[in-house]
C-alpha cells in the first residue's frame, strides 16, 4: 500500500495529493544497515546525520529515480531513514505506482506505492 511519503511541498503523498513528475518526494523507511557515523539508539538526528554505507537507489514504476539525499531523517530517532528522490518524467502515472528502495543488494518489500500526477 501507500508508503510513508511526503511530496515536495510537505503534503502527504496519496491519491488525493499526488506528486507531479520531476518533483522530489521524501520517502521514510527503516533498515538502512550500517551507517557512517554509527547511529545511537534513541538519539535524535540533528547536526550530524548518519548515512548508509551501502549505495542507495530508488526505482519508481521500475524506472530509476535520481536520489537527492539518503540518510537520517532530521529530528527523528536513530534508525529512521529519509530518502529524497526525484520522480522521473517517464515514470508511470497513477494513484498506486510501485516504489522500491535498494540499499546495497537489499530491496524493500514489494507492494509499496506512491501517487503520481
Amino acid at each position: 500500500g501507500q508508503g510513508a511519503i511526503l511530496n515536495q511541498d510537505w503534503s502527504v503523498n496519496g491519491p488525493s495529493s499526488p506528486a507531479p513528475p520531476k518533483s522530489a518526494v521524501m520517502v521514510f523507511a527503516t533498515g538502512e544497515g550500517v551507517t557512517t557515523p554509527a547511529g545511537v539508539d534513541g538519539r535524535i538526528a540533528q547536526s550530524i546525520l548518519p548515512k548508509p554505507v551501502a549505495p542507495v537507489s530508488v526505482r519508481i514504476g521500475d524506472v530509476p529515480a535520481r536520489v537527492l539525499y539518503a540518510g537520517a531523517a532530521p529530528g527523528m530517532v536513530a534508525g529512521v531513514l529519509q530518502v529524497n528522490a526525484e520522480i522521473p518524467d517517464n515514470a508511470p502515472k497513477g494513484s498506486a505506482v510501485p516504489i522500491t528502495l535498494i540499499i546495497g543488494d537489499a530491496a524493500s518489500q514489494s507492494g509499496v506505492t506512491l501517487a503520481i500526477q
